[in-house]
């Protein structure tokens, strides 16, 4: 298969016609309905009046809030109303999909829990997004992402041994729960189109979600009974594996099976280092990985980073710079692939996202609409939803709408 994956999409939108309501805030559940948004669902963002999504007060603003809100369309509805609950009733009537991720029994006082939805819609895909989840005894602990991390022993993992726990920067707890939630909602829908099921309620514990990333460490202590080390950028049984001085800057090498050792040593000019009995197998390169570091010091700080990368590339030896957040948007991979977008956006500054990073054959998941200005499609929706002028403007008066 040869072109672009853009040239080769033919431009299916596998969820055109699905319509999922959104009444999530942040990070977790805005990813989940913003990757679906992608793959053309149709996304209403309930946002409360006046405040919106949390994150629209996070900065820097409102670059924080765009990376993770494209392909919605934003509706101000103050849920601790009568009418507006009545309204989001209505939307969820026609609706698809429901997410939500509000505190513990906050969704019940807007009378929007499960059942109160399948009365209205007996269809519907309802996902809810939590902490600890229902019946846990963290059921009622606000779930930072710094806390699930630390919960879930993704922090005991990150750092060395002589540093504390550390928070490994991304949103993991998040990021984990978010990416299920759109998963799980996309294997209902499929079921419910298969005629398996009438309608579904997902939960997703941002807590379990994290302890399952941790796949193969918790492998470590399974097999062993001993908590994961913290390595910092060594590996327990590989070899030479991790970050290492070049003349100018750090890079990242990998070469981690006797083949890759061999074309590592060969392409430095060190094919001694092959005959050397301390670094005869991964085990002997693990037990003397400090005098295989001395070894390989000089000649790596007479290389550049970016000399030393490209000819590991070049010998086929898993090697890479350390990018930063600014940096990574000059790499060549990064710019080709076009994963920095602007979007459009009249009156205001154009946002900038990062694109979906899947690419498929026939499927293109596509950037249609910038993140909305709070409220920007209330009208329209409501509309939409059979709402004509006057009783549009009656809810506005009476701030219900924003």
């Amino acid at each position: 298969m040869t072109g672009t994956p853009t040239e080769r999409a033919s431009g299916v939108r596998p969820l055109e016609g699905i319509t999922v309501v959104d009444l999530t805030q942040v990070l977790a559940g805005p990813f989940a309905t913003m990757n679906l948004g992608d793959l053309g669902a149709e996304v209403i963002k309930i946002e409360a009046v006046g405040r919106g999504d949390r994150a629209r007060g996070f900065g820097p603003v409102p670059e924080y809030y765009d990376t993770v809100n494209r392909n919605k369309r934003s509706v101000e509805l103050d849920l601790k109303t009568e009418r507006g609950q009545r309204v989001a009733l209505d939307l969820l009537a026609e609706a698809d999909v429901f997410v939500q991720s509000t505190k513990p029994g906050r969704i019940e006082e807007f009378g929007l829990d499960y059942a109160s939805v399948r009365e209205v819609n007996p269809d519907v895909v309802y996902c809810t997004i939590t902490g600890f989840g229902e019946g846990s005894p963290y059921e009622d602990v606000p779930a930072w992402d710094m806390l699930v991390q630390a919960m879930s022993g993704i922090m005991s993992v990150t750092g060395t041994d002589e540093t504390p726990p550390l928070w490994s920067g991304l949103a993991s707890g998040d990021l984990a729960a978010g990416t299920y939630a759109s998963q799980s909602v996309l294997a209902a829908l499929y079921a419910r189109e298969r005629g398996d099921i009438d309608s579904e309620w997902i939960e997703v514990p941002m807590l379990d979600a994290a302890i399952s990333w941790l796949s193969v460490r918790a492998g470590h202590t399974f097999g062993t009974g001993e908590p994961f080390p913290s390595l910092g950028t060594t590996h327990p049984s590989i070899a030479p594996f991790g970050v290492f001085e070049c003349r100018d800057e750090a890079v990242v090498i990998a070469a981690g099976t006797p083949s890759l050792w061999r074309e590592f040593c060969t392409a430095l000019g060190r094919e001694e280092l092959l005959s050397d009995d301390r670094f005869d197998s991964i085990e002997a390169r693990v037990e003397n990985r400090e005098a295989m570091r001395a070894e390989l010091a000089a000649t790596l700080e007479a290389r550049s980073a970016g000399e030393l990368v490209s000819t590991l590339q070049a010998a086929g030896v898993p090697a890479g710079p350390i990018h930063d957040t600014e940096s990574v948007w000059a790499d060549p991979h990064v710019r080709e692939r076009g994963l920095r977008r602007r979007m459009a956006r009249e009156g205001r500054p154009d946002a900038e996202v990062i694109d979906h990073p899947v690419h498929f054959s026939a499927v293109v998941p596509t950037l249609d609409r910038a993140p909305e200005a709070l409220g920007e499609s209330t009208e329209d929706v409501l509309a939409a939803h059979g709402y004509d002028e006057d009783e549009i403007e009656a809810l506005r008066e009476d701030d219900v709408i924003g």
